[in-house]
């Protein structure tokens, strides 16, 4: 049997949010980031960062410099002994100013095309990977699998899941942070 994997959001998820950020010294680890993430590491678990960076495809900044948050982002989580198999991110948006990354793709969330990179470049299982993360987005990633989509009060949590009810969307749980999600994922045994 294939190993499993767990996506997580990256902004509002795993570091605080700060909007279109680009500057890594910038990046901050929420409490129960590292911890989480440790907790599925020992469960077996291959994490994956899957995380929408429109900013690019609206010129806020460059892919270059969202792949350098995403590096500093990663050594982060490593310095606190947490380990990320892979992070992948969706520079589009349909209406990008960058001609070149206005498009609707089956890579930017609820999409499931960075999911199915990292499956395959992980060689995991896909199918009914949990998706983590403080948008509906990120609970509809989850879904879209066939598994659980996990929503997070952290950064935008609170006001997302006001929206659950007028998007009719329904997270598998809503829990305090990533650790607590991490501790769900494993108590259930997937």
């Amino acid at each position: 049997m294939k190993r499993k994997m767990v996506l997580i959001d990256r902004d509002g998820t795993i570091i605080r949010e700060m909007g279109f950020l680009s500057d890594p010294k910038k990046v901050k680890l929420l409490k129960g980031a590292a911890e989480g993430i440790r907790r599925l590491n020992r469960a077996g678990f291959k994490v994956v960062i899957v995380s929408n960076q429109s900013g690019v495809g609206r010129g806020f900044y460059t892919e270059a410099r969202a792949r350098w948050v995403s590096a500093a982002v990663v050594k982060a989580l490593a310095r606190r002994g947490a380990r990320v198999h892979d992070s992948e991110y969706c520079p589009h948006h349909p209406k990008a100013v960058i001609r070149k990354y206005r498009k609707r793709c089956s890579c930017r969330k609820p999409g499931i095309g960075m999911a199915v990179k990292a499956a395959k470049k992980l060689k995991v299982r896909l199918r009914g990977s949990p998706a983590i993360g403080d948008r509906l987005s990120d609970v509809k990633l989850g879904l879209n699998l066939g598994g659980p989509g996990i929503l997070v009060l952290t950064g935008y949590g609170k006001r997302n899941l006001r929206l659950v009810r007028k998007e009719r969307i329904k997270p598998t749980v809503v829990v305090r942070n990533l650790d607590s999600a991490a501790r769900w994922i494993v108590g259930q045994g997937r």
